[in-house]
């Protein structure tokens, strides 16, 4: 898992390089030297994409997504563990849910390029079931922690 950590922690910091550069270097054309950069507006949607959608995973991983807590600070510290179970086991669906028809989207993406760079579409829609076998592996890595919390709940 640390080498998947570190892939998708690379991915994240290129996708906010690109990101950054691009974007100042698009304005400072744009709006200083009145040139626009039109291929620009394409690697700033693949660099975003990758970047939302490889941070998402890897918040999932390290517990920072966002979190309403207001139910979990009414019931035991027992009852809390088994609703994150519960909140889990439903992601998964939702994950498996995103392979399934992040495939069937990425299948169209074969025939579309992107506007200004004419790179094929599906380099931007690989982005959802990436991502979502990530979501996967990660809410699989904290149902596990869970229940072995659980476990050891009950031999205490």
């Amino acid at each position: 898992m640390k080498i998947l950590d570190k892939i998708i922690q690379l991915i994240m910091i290129v996708s906010t390089i690109v990101l950054s550069i691009t974007t100042f270097y698009q304005v400072i054309m744009r709006f200083i030297l009145k040139l626009p950069v039109p291929w620009g507006q394409d690697v700033i949607r693949l660099s975003f994409i990758w970047l939302c959608l490889t941070g998402g995973a890897y918040c999932l991983k390290t517990g920072d997504h966002l979190n309403i807590d207001l139910i979990f600070s009414f019931i035991s510290e027992k009852k809390q563990k088994i609703l994150y179970i519960l909140i889990n086991l439903v992601l998964m669906i939702f994950f498996i849910f995103l392979i399934v028809y992040g495939v069937q989207f990425t299948l169209t993406g074969t025939t579309q390029k992107a506007p200004y760079t004419n790179w094929p579409m599906y380099i931007y829609y690989t982005a959802i079931q990436f991502n979502a076998i990530y979501l996967i592996m990660y809410n699989i890595q904290n149902i596990f922690k869970l229940l072995k919390d659980l476990k050891e709940e009950d031999n205490k």
